[in-house]
């Protein structure tokens, strides 16, 4: 009898339907939600990014590990702090939206401690497996884990600053410069990495490719380089020094591209981009790489931290719906029927649906952000049809995920009443980075 499998996924999909009622309602009823600016950005990227490294990292850190079955950390462990995570979320959000400083300190400690833990179990498992040319991805997810919880740490400082009325001088006034910081490194660090990293054996196969010869001796060059570019731009922006943000920055977009873009550029070369997810990614990383630029400009010209956060706050909308959002739900594409399984007929049949119109779908987003970021200065009731239409978008996703799932649940089943019981499919722990589940051809 086939063992069952924890369904963390399920709250990653509670937090994309939260994420689209969320971004709604900012845009249409913008008095509704407490805290709607914070509400917003901690739902996409503690709810639904957060939840989704923290399942999808171990399920690539058990194939290029070659973890057994029975690994408590990618297991038992993962699946408890999954649980204790969301209810630290769901904490996080209680208190914020009630303006309690203790609570809020504390539920970003709680998660601070579960990315720590999260963090030393990934060292832990790959301790004396680093020799694997393929463990760099989970290197790039340690060092990750390390910027969320310095993340933590600085959400804190920045309760106070916002609620107590006991706050000193001296962090009131650094206020916006803890701000930046904060997003820095967690958008940056956690977010940032934990995508490149998977990124680096992900976006080969979904290009039905090999990976590009050298891609892991540049992405093992380039860890220490985006590492260190974060570093940087976060420190320069505790202490308010805005050059070195965009030092910092451009730093990281060197790292980006020479570790993580290059490589996909050339196994590209091989075949073309071709389908909804590695469309709707390489838009995802295209976007990414143009939102860094701008706020890298912004960095160099702001005169301080305050005029840098509202110059940026714009632009960090257009990097969670065209950058990171993007690559988030071109992978999901990709792996999500992967992982449902069903076998091969299955799998193409949740795909089928998953490519629905994927070329307008694709087209209508990228013409929605590009206009976005045109007008991201401006303001103005075009930008909320725009935003209207990107929230459209991703609530189109999550609808065909949803029917794709079934789809796939109808064809296993139907499969299995033909043929009788079949032995469940391989799962991560049997899989090798080169031998990821390729779309069927």
């Amino acid at each position: 009898m086939a063992r069952r499998r924890s369904r963390t996924d399920r709250m990653t999909t509670f937090w994309l339907v939260a994420a689209v009622v969320v971004a709604a309602l900012a845009v249409l009823a913008r008095g509704v939600l407490p805290q709607p600016l914070w509400t917003t950005i901690h739902v996409v990227t503690l709810g639904v990014l957060t939840n989704g490294i923290l399942q999808w990292s171990w399920y690539f850190a058990k194939a290029l590990l070659h973890l057994p079955p029975d690994d408590a950390r990618s297991g038992r462990h993962a699946f408890r702090r999954s649980i204790a995570f969301n209810v630290a979320l769901l904490g996080l959000v209680a208190s914020m939206w009630t303006s309690s400083t203790r609570g809020t300190v504390v539920f970003a400690g709680l998660v601070g401690a579960v990315i720590a833990w999260h963090g030393w179990d990934m060292l832990r498992a790959a301790r004396g497996r680093f020799a694997s040319r393929f463990a760099v991805v989970v290197r790039y997810y340690v060092v990750a884990s390390a910027f969320l919880v310095v993340g933590c740490v600085l959400a804190g400082f920045l309760t106070v600053a916002m609620f107590s009325r006991s706050a000193p001088a001296w962090l009131l006034s650094a206020r916006d410069d803890l701000t930046l910081a904060h997003a820095l490194v967690n958008v940056g660090g956690w977010v940032g990495l934990s995508i490149a990293g998977t990124v680096v054996t992900l976006g080969p196969t979904m290009l039905r490719t090999p990976m590009a010869p050298g891609a892991v001796t540049r992405s093992l060059r380039a860890l220490p380089v985006l590492a260190g570019g974060i570093a940087v731009a976060g420190l320069a922006a505790a202490l308010g020094w805005t050059p070195g943000i965009g030092i910092g920055l451009l730093a990281f977009a060197a790292g980006l591209a020479d570790g993580v873009a290059v490589p996909l550029i050339l196994a590209a070369r091989a075949k073309g981009v071709r389908g909804y997810a590695p469309w709707t990614m390489a838009s995802g990383l295209g976007w990414t790489v143009v939102c860094l630029a701008a706020v890298a400009l912004h960095a160099f010209t702001a005169p301080d931290g305050t005029a840098l956060r509202d110059a940026d706050l714009a632009w960090l909308a257009v990097l969670g719906a065209g950058g990171v959002g993007q690559v988030f739900v071109g992978a999901l594409t990709y792996l999500m029927p992967v992982v449902v399984g069903g076998g091969p007929d299955a799998v193409r049949q949740g795909m089928a649906v998953l490519e629905a119109a994927s070329p307008a779908r694709v087209a209508v987003r990228q013409a929605a952000v590009a206009l976005l970021a045109v007008t991201a200065a401006s303001g103005g009731e075009l930008r909320t049809v725009l935003w209207l239409l990107v929230v459209a978008c991703f609530a189109t996703d999550v609808v065909l995920f949803a029917k794709s799932g079934a789809t796939q649940a109808r064809a296993k089943r139907a499969r299995l009443a033909a043929a009788g019981p079949a032995p469940e499919p391989p799962t991560a722990t049997g899989l090798m980075p080169t031998a990821l589940p390729r779309r069927p051809q």
